[in-house]
């Protein structure tokens, strides 16, 4: 039996849910899953990270911040944090 409708759900959401785990860092995937701060803030993260320890959950970089995107920036992005950006996007 076919299964048409398999991922048509996906194209309807914003980005069709798809974009920068905030717990991992993976670039360009799936945010399905919703995972609560200790301060009640709510983050999109990916299926690994959904399984997450609490501590890599506080650990998370807040959404609104610019993400690294490629694996270059990555490094230095995990080397200063959030705080101070390695390179202008």
């Amino acid at each position: 039996m076919a299964k048409n409708n398999r991922g048509k759900s996906l194209y309807k959401l914003p980005t069709k849910a798809r974009g920068t785990c905030p717990v991992c860092l993976a670039t360009r995937i799936k945010l399905l899953y919703t995972v609560k701060k200790a301060d009640g803030i709510q983050l999109q993260v990916c299926k690994r990270c959904s399984k997450a320890s609490t501590e890599r959950i506080e650990a998370a970089i807040v959404p609104t911040a610019p993400l690294a995107y490629r694996r270059k920036h990555k490094a230095a992005f995990h080397r200063y944090g959030a705080k101070q950006p390695p390179v202008a996007f």
